[in-house]
């Protein structure tokens, strides 16, 4: 418990003492803060041809984590968090869709909980200091080492070391994706009445996941050589299109970015899809193997995108 004291005491100290604490220190304090405090604020949500305001509660007491994030715009969407298992509730006119996603972070929480992970990939470069939501904030850059990832900008909090705002910038320094809390506060109180989806009960309920006794348990195919520093976090079989199929859906990533591979079996009635595109701040790649519709999503270059649609092989032909 000691050790803990002193431990803590020294992230404080280095937070405001550039220089005298190994510097890396800072996103340490920022990862642990969007994980262990609770708070409740709206923050701004913006990418290339996107703009929302997110509502998010999060508490940690102590023992687990819980998160609700709420959709104030367009579409109801809602996303529950228990420790790293996340339920996404999305509703349409007549029904609610619901996903179950593991691994993925969101904002604040977007760095991962080892810090060392990232090291060997990014470089740590700190600027000026800025009021964000009304707090005072130290400007770090996150630098890539090489072209598979994008720049992160944040804003920390100076007090309690809280992402309040992040930009990922491209190599030509255009913003991709922002976010920015324009309302924030801690709470301490551990009531978790809030932590419930708010849709509508008279809609259909369906789950879009595959029961993993109905997934085909033979060899679909190998994945290898992947970007430098990426990292399988997930893989699930779900139900996907107008009409519904069975689709492999890995997520990838290097601590920071996020990229989905979906893989899919091509009905004869329908059309397969090749080449590159851009929707909104992502890339979507998209090629034809053995009979299998392949395709590539992510905010990150498009050279990573290309690079993880190129590491299936031994794909089983159709």
């Amino acid at each position: 418990m000691q050790g803990l004291v002193i431990g803590l005491i020294t992230l404080a100290l280095s937070f405001n003492a550039h220089g005298v604490e190994d510097p890396w220190l800072h996103l340490v304090k920022a990862s642990q803060a969007a994980r262990k405090l609770s708070y409740k604020g709206i923050f701004l949500y913006q990418n290339s041809q996107d703009i929302r305001s997110i509502e998010i509660t999060h508490l940690n007491n102590g023992e687990e984590e819980f998160a609700r994030m709420v959709t104030l715009e367009g579409q109801p969407r809602e996303a529950l968090s228990r420790g790293n298992n996340m339920t996404v509730f999305n509703s349409n006119k007549d029904n609610v869709i619901i996903q179950q996603r593991q691994g993925q972070s969101l904002f604040p929480a977007i760095l991962p909980a080892d810090i060392e992970s990232i090291k060997a990939i990014y470089t740590l470069r700190f600027a000026n200091q800025e009021r964000i939501s009304g707090r005072e904030a130290q400007i770090v850059y996150l630098e890539p080492k090489d072209q598979f990832r994008y720049l992160y900008k944040f804003w920390l909090d100076k007090e309690f070391g809280l992402i309040l705002k992040m930009s990922i910038l491209d190599h030509q320094q255009k913003m991709i994706e922002q976010a920015s809390f324009n309302q924030i506060g801690l709470f301490s109180g551990q009531d978790l009445n809030w932590f419930k989806p708010d849709v509508d009960i008279h809609k259909k309920y369906i789950m879009n996941e595959v029961p993993e006794n109905k997934v085909p348990l033979e060899k679909y195919c190998t994945i290898a050589n992947l970007p430098a520093g990426y990292k399988e976090v997930s893989h699930v079989t779900r139900t996907m299109g107008t009409k519904p199929q069975l689709v492999h859906h890995w997520v990838f990533s290097d601590g920071l970015s996020f990229v989905s591979l979906f893989v899919n079996s091509i009905p004869k009635d329908q059309k397969s899809r090749s080449g590159e595109t851009r929707v909104g701040s992502s890339h979507v790649h998209a090629r034809v193997m053995n009979g299998h519709q392949i395709m590539v999503v992510g905010s990150v270059p498009e050279v990573t995108i290309q690079k993880i649609s190129n590491s299936i092989q031994d794909m089983k032909a159709h």
